[in-house]
């Protein structure tokens, strides 16, 4: 590293598995060094041998593994032993755990979780949130939450954890109005309103030979459907089968438009079994029970966060249940159908005056509504994507607005 060079660790997101978070890593590797100047990269996962292979190419970034379990029981010791020394003014040389000296090292760190601290996630995801948002802290180096959802904090641990937690921040950046109301409460003082980190992300040229190929038939006239494994196990803990209902819908879609249907992961792990990280399987899935109809394609590819928001700039329309896939339908100005679970979907489409887009996952019930709001996509194409296209310039504006706040808080 050069004597001008700083360092910067990322925290909060992986390179494989959710292609969401990897399109914010991603970006911010891409992107800071126009505002900080030329810096190297520390990226802290919990996938470290999966992520190894995954670093763009020539990107000056390393991989440094973080399990939850190292997290909790070594580096956090590790970094309120440090806490200690900082208090009595002793010299940080003997801390030698490879997360904790990444992160003193380093100049910022930059939390890209998406989202966290938000009411009914549950006891053991906001206290990983805590732990891993804290480390930085109780090490002395300035912390930024980078674009996220946050918030309600309504109801305990979590808004304890949360008035413990983001007031020590160096600047939280807000992804939208209902995250900036809920941030208010709190009172604090270092909020950004900004957009998503993604915005920024660019768009991978084309696609892998095989899946090109695959497409080739299609003419580029079909509707991409983004299942979620997140959506599927709140789905079904009232009983109901989301594999059937999201197959129900691409019928339905099918005949009512005429297209073509893509079925992709936006989060994929080869090989492993469907979790909250991977959604292949479900996708096989929905595929499988749709096998007799020759114009549903399972597009069953590892393919990267660049590589999805050009499949996706590919079809007429997206249907998603993930979040940083309708940030690629945006910005693509692919009209775009949201299926979702949370406030963090419908305060993005609010920026695009889209927000009857946005539907709860309990409409998979009710699956002609979603077909209609398919069908206002396709009969209005280009008065969406006209309405898409004028408001983006100012979205990416604030998208970029990120990357300035990180610089700002860097140590020099």
């Amino acid at each position: 590293m050069s004597a001008t060079q700083r360092q910067v660790s990322i925290v909060g997101a992986a390179l494989s598995a959710n292609k969401g978070a990897a399109a914010m890593l991603e970006t911010v590797i891409a992107k800071l060094p126009t505002t900080m100047g030329d810096c190297t990269f520390n990226i802290l996962t919990t996938y470290p041998e999966a992520d190894a292979p995954k670093i763009p190419s020539g990107a000056p970034a390393r991989v440094v593994g973080l399990q939850p379990l190292r997290l909790a029981l070594m580096e956090i010791p590790i970094a309120c032993l440090a806490l200690v020394a900082r208090t009595m003014r002793l010299p940080l040389g003997w801390v030698r755990t490879r997360a904790c000296r990444s992160i003193l090292d380093s100049s910022v760190v930059v939390d890209v979780a998406g989202i966290s601290f938000v009411d009914g996630r549950g006891i053991p995801i906001t206290v990983y949130n805590s732990l891993m948002t804290g480390l930085s802290l109780l090490l002395g180096v300035p912390t930024v939450k980078a674009a996220q959802a946050l918030g309600p904090f309504q109801t305990q641990p979590n808004r304890l954890l949360a008035k413990l937690v983001l007031p020590r921040l160096a600047a939280v950046c807000a992804r939208g109005s209902r995250t900036r109301e809920h941030l208010d409460t709190l009172q604090l003082s270092s909020v950004t309103n900004v957009a998503d980190l993604a915005f920024s992300l660019d768009e991978s040229e084309n696609l892998p030979d095989s899946v090109m190929a695959a497409l080739a038939p299609l003419q580029q006239k079909f509707v991409v459907v983004m299942p979620s494994s997140v959506v599927r196990g709140l789905y079904e803990s009232t009983g109901a089968d989301y594999v059937s209902a999201v197959a129900e819908l691409i019928r339905k879609i099918r005949s009512a438009t005429g297209l073509a249907v893509v079925i992709a992961p936006h989060s994929y792990r080869v090989g492993h079994p469907e979790g909250r990280m991977n959604d292949g399987p479900v996708c096989q899935q929905v595929a499988a029970a749709l096998s007799d109809d020759e114009m549903v394609i399972d597009v069953d590819a590892d393919l990267s966060a660049g590589e999805l928001r050009h499949l996706i700039g590919m079809g007429q329309v997206l249907v998603t249940s993930r979040f940083h896939a309708m940030i690629s339908g945006l910005s693509t100005c692919t009209p775009t159908v949201v299926v979702g679970w949370s406030h963090k979907y419908r305060e993005v489409l609010d920026d695009f005056g889209l927000a009857d887009f946005g539907m709860d996952s309990t409409t998979l019930s009710h699956p002609e509504e979603i077909v209609e709001q398919v069908k206002r996509c396709i009969s209005n194409a280009s008065e969406i994507e006209m309405q898409i296209r004028q408001a983006l310039p100012a979205v990416k504006e604030r998208s970029a607005l990120n990357f300035s706040i990180i610089a700002g808080a860097a140590k020099p």
